[in-house]
C-alpha cells in the first residue's frame, strides 16, 4: 500500500467570519488557520497515525500561492514547505515536490488569477507526477 499525502494551503489560510469572500478568506484581518508550528505539531500527528498502516508514505509538497489570493500570503507556502520538510525528512518520508513543479505554471495552469487550482490541463500535469511517485514507491 501506498499512501500520497499532503495538508498546507488551508493550513496558512486566513480567515474572517465577516468576510464574503468564499471561505470567508481575508489575509489582511483575518486571522491564520494555524502557525507554522501548529502545523508542524499536526503534520507529527498526521505521520504517527499513518505510520502505523505500514503502507509506503509519500508527502506532496504544498502548491504555491499565488499572487493576490485573497485569504493567503505570497510566500507563506515556502515556510509551511520548509516545515514540512523538516517532518517528513525525520520521519524518511519521501517528498514530491509539487510546488517546484508548479511555480513555473502558475500564470498559466490555474482557473483564475490569485486562485489556487488549476486548469484541466494543470491537474494532468499534478496527476503525472503523482502517478510516476507512486508507481516508484510501488516498486520498491
Amino acid at each position: 500500500d501506498v499512501i500520497h499525502f499532503n495538508w498546507g494551503l488551508w493550513d496558512l489560510c486566513y480567515r474572517n467570519p465577516e468576510s464574503k469572500t468564499q471561505g470567508h478568506r481575508d489575509k489582511v484581518n483575518g486571522k491564520l488557520t494555524h502557525t507554522p508550528e501548529q502545523y508542524r505539531e499536526n503534520l507529527e500527528k498526521i505521520v504517527s497515525i499513518l505510520e502505523k498502516t505500514n503502507a509506503k508514505l509519500i508527502w506532496a509538497s504544498t502548491t504555491p500561492v499565488p499572487d493576490d489570493e485573497a485569504g493567503r500570503k505570497v510566500g507563506d507556502d515556502a515556510v509551511y514547505n520548509r516545515v514540512a520538510t523538516e517532518v517528513m525528512k525525520k520521519h524518511n518520508i519521501p517528498i514530491n515536490d509539487l510546488h517546484t513543479l508548479m511555480v513555473p505554471k502558475m500564470k498559466t495552469l490555474t482557473t483564475a488569477p490569485g486562485n489556487v487550482h488549476f486548469t484541466p490541463e494543470g491537474y494532468q500535469l499534478l496527476a503525472k507526477q503523482v502517478a510516476s511517485e507512486i508507481e516508484k514507491r510501488l516498486n520498491d
